[in-house]
């Protein structure tokens, strides 16, 4: 294998030792071999970001991760089926999607509730495929998202009271003031249809660009768009929220959903990442497209 040594020993080489976590050995091992994080990305055909998470422990290792990273690193067979053991016997052991616990409160209550997870959170990811992200929306926004939506037989959904829907918006952008805390760190992912999705009049989502502008020239915020002709290698089937390592939140037509266990978290991540690998970062010519159009629409009236 190109830029690993065939060793079997050597400082930090052996997995043999119960006490010591399964991240750690594998770092030690990679440094014996004095190879970087990227490079044992790339033989083990994962990302880097994924590599580091591992190492540190910050997520809970998935054996088959832990064998092909094992593997890579050219372990001894034994070695490498004690560590994947070791992962094995440490994780949450996943439940059907249709166990996700879900979050039955009003529209208030629970901007309250996810606002409480958040401020416990060092790092909050959050990819959209439809709508601009909670954190980053407008009041005019929020409303036009919050506000029940008409069922496609014509038929109105039941009506949540004004005052409800009112209290509902105001709780969402309280959430928002985690922004200026400088120890969080916030990823946001959108598809460019988030922007071309128009909720409210030309007004609200030139508003609503204004923000997005605002917020991503924070110094703990990064904002990725995806482009509408990016060759993507997975469907933006849903939006969620990553906090941490810890927990995974999703909002769907009808209820919100959540999950702390290991392996929905990692799928998650693992998503997130892909998406972000073909987002752009440079979004102000995206931004400047849909900022004439807006424009252009509220002059025709």
């Amino acid at each position: 294998m190109p830029g690993v040594a065939d060793e079997d020993s050597g400082p930090g080489a052996s997995g043999r030792d119960p006490g010591r976590p399964v991240g750690r050995i594998l770092r030690q091992r990679r440094e014996s071999l004095r190879l970087t994080g990227n490079a044992l990305a790339s033989l083990a055909g994962m990302t880097q970001a994924k590599v580091s998470r591992i190492e540190t422990g910050r997520t809970g290792a998935a054996p088959e991760d832990v064998r092909r990273l094992a593997e890579a690193l050219r372990m001894p067979p034994a070695e490498i089926d004690d560590l994947v053991r070791r992962a094995a016997g440490g994780r949450t052991t996943s439940v059907p999607m249709t166990q996700w616990r879900p979050e039955e409160s009003g529209l208030a209550r629970r901007q309250v509730e996810v606002a409480r997870a958040e401020l416990a959170a060092h790092e909050i990811w959050t990819f959209q495929p439809a709508v601009v992200p909670g954190l980053m929306q407008t009041s005019g926004y929020a409303e036009a998202v919050m506000r029940p939506q008409r069922r496609r037989t014509g038929r109105a959904a039941p009506e949540v009271p004004e005052v409800d829907l009112l209290d509902g918006v105001a709780a969402r952008l309280r959430r928002q003031r985690i922004l200026k805390l400088p120890d969080k760190r916030f990823r946001f992912l959108m598809t460019e249809a988030t922007l071309s999705n128009r909720l409210g009049s030309p007004e609200d989502m030139l508003a609503q660009l204004r923000r997005i502008r605002e917020i991503a020239g924070q110094p703990n915020v990064s904002v990725g768009i995806i482009p509408a002709d990016a060759a993507l290698t997975q469907a933006p089937m849903n939006g969620f929220e990553l906090l941490d390592d810890t927990w995974v939140m999703m909002d769907l037509f009808n209820t919100a959903l959540s999950s702390r266990v290991v392996s929905d978290i990692e799928l998650h991540r693992d998503v997130f990442e892909g998406f972000a690998e073909v987002a752009v970062t440079e979004i102000e010519p995206i931004l400047d497209r849909y900022s004439r159009l807006y424009r252009d629409r509220s002059a025709a009236g």
